[in-house]
């Protein structure tokens, strides 16, 4: 089963504990530590009930981390001192070529914790494949490729990245939905829920009890409802129902197309 990670975040210590105390669905939990005003990294680790990853995304990369990068650098250095399980480095912060400080290091000193993450919000870069190998040759254990796609057979590119190795993928926005709910497809390590952190992120609860998120498997049959306005039907929510009360191994999806020739492709 893939596991689920939630995505918390606050603007103050209070809330960011509060968010992750009440994060209870998933079986991982992601600290958005940019944006978090008295940040107090010790507490935010202190008491946590499953596995985290721990992320301070700056402003370059979609993040609200507004401070210096030798300061973001020793916040991810103090999280994976005090026990963290991951911490989530960004790929152009690794060799410090675009920020001038590198964080190599951090990751040389446990690359089994670290995810080297990559965040297009513009489209699926041409040279996505490359840039996932180059990913790779900085040692991390785990890639992270997320990607603003406009057509759901765009997502399709993620599989081929995921066959290759350990990788959490994901097509962002509402026609990549697709790859968070069938994520164990996608080849995914993980996947990501919160309450609209990223764009297309869904509650955990809502991909678990009306999208049969946890009823995923190899053998288990795939139908969708295929719309430009499919996340606002309660069709999935209901089939839903009626194949888990049937004990049918098989979910009902909301898949987002923009034609009927891109549900075509997608689904081949």
């Amino acid at each position: 089963m893939t596991p689920l990670c939630e995505t918390v975040t606050g603007r103050t210590m209070a809330e960011l504990l509060a968010a992750r105390d009440a994060a209870v669905t998933g079986d991982m939990v992601e600290l958005r530590l940019d944006g978090v005003a008295n940040l107090d990294v010790a507490r935010a680790l202190h008491g946590r009930r499953v596995p985290a990853v721990v992320t301070c995304r700056p402003m370059w990369e979609g993040g609200h981390f507004e401070g210096g990068e030798d300061e973001r650098r020793a916040i991810l250095a103090t999280a994976l001192d005090l026990g963290a399980e991951f911490v989530d480095i960004e790929w152009r912060a690794v060799d410090g070529h675009a920020t001038g400080v590198p964080f190599q290091a951090l990751l040389d000193t446990t690359p089994e914790r670290v995810v080297v993450s990559s965040h297009d919000f513009d489209g699926v870069p041409a040279d996505l494949e490359s840039r996932a190998q180059a990913m790779r040759a900085t040692g991390a254990a785990t890639i992270k490729v997320a990607v603003s796609v406009n057509r759901v057979s765009q997502t399709l590119c993620l599989k081929s990245i995921a066959r290759e190795g350990p990788a959490v993928v994901i097509g962002m926005g509402e026609l990549g939905v697709a790859s968070r709910l069938l994520a164990g497809h996608f080849g995914s390590r993980w996947t990501y829920a919160g309450d609209g952190v990223a764009p297309g992120q869904l509650p955990a609860r809502q991909m678990i009890d009306d999208y049969g998120f946890r009823r995923v498997g190899r053998s288990t049959r795939i139908f969708a409802l295929v719309s430009s306005t499919a996340l606002h039907s309660l069709s999935p929510v209901m089939h839903n129902a009626a194949f888990y009360a049937a004990g049918i191994d098989a979910v009902y999806v909301p898949l987002t197309v923009q034609d009927f020739g891109d549900f075509l492709v997608f689904a081949e």
